[in-house]
């Protein structure tokens, strides 16, 4: 569902030149026809996060891009890890014990080699 700009505004409590800042600067992308802006649901969450970013938290302007950048990444990885999942659930039962097996196998390796401190 697309929500018009005043929409938005209304909901999340900011004001126009805050938000136009923000799409000027490619922090939020709704949707523009005729020189309307309409946001889905993504976007909208995404301009409640910068809100609290801003006004609650109180990061600053120079990091709020940095902020939205990890976070995306964050969400890919997520979403990544999702469809892997996904993949591996499709993999018949002899396949998904081997790669458990073998993922077992690295955890005891990492633990092994993080296990350097003196007793």
């Amino acid at each position: 569902m697309l929500v018009k700009f005043d929409e938005v505004l209304v909901s999340v409590d900011i004001g126009a030149s805050e938000l136009h800042a923000w799409i000027e600067q490619n922090w939020v992308l709704p949707v523009e026809e005729n020189g309307d802006f309409f946001f889905d649901d993504s976007d909208v969450a995404r301009v409640r996060l910068i809100a609290e970013l801003r006004n609650d938290l109180g990061v600053n302007e120079d990091a709020i891009p940095v902020v939205l950048r990890l976070l995306d990444q964050v969400y890919s990885l997520r979403r990544a890890l999702a469809e892997l999942n996904d993949a591996i659930h499709e993999l018949p039962e002899s396949a998904q014990e081997q790669l458990r097996d073998y993922l077992s196998d690295g955890e005891d390796e990492d633990e092994d080699e993080g296990d350097h401190t003196a007793h």
